[in-house]
């Protein structure tokens, strides 16, 4: 968001319901692993940017959460996110809790 729509962090943050210290941060340590610009690539699947408001969840979570509700198995989400599938499920298994648990 950042390089590729040229948004600031207030706004990143804004879009996410995240604090802008905590984008910046992680834009930095982003930086530090990985050098060159993000490409984005053509693919099947489009995560709307909504997936990443509700705080209960980490990224991963939401994005793991929203991509079984699409029906896709474990497999296809590893796959697609180059993880590994046991993965996968632990995240899935703790999002479901935080989504179960009353607050």
């Amino acid at each position: 968001m950042k390089e590729n729509l040229n948004m600031s962090y207030h706004e990143i943050a804004k879009e996410l319901n995240r604090d802008d210290r905590t984008i910046w941060t992680a834009y930095k340590k982003s930086q530090e692993k990985q050098r060159e610009l993000l490409s984005i690539k053509e693919t099947k699947v489009l995560l709307p940017i909504s997936i990443f408001k509700d705080r209960r969840f980490t990224v991963f979570e939401s994005v793991v959460l929203y991509l079984k509700e699409k029906r896709m198995r474990y497999s296809e989400i590893a796959k697609s996110l180059d993880r590994n599938q046991r993965n996968i499920w632990t995240v899935y298994s703790r999002a479901v809790i935080k989504l179960h648990k009353k607050v």
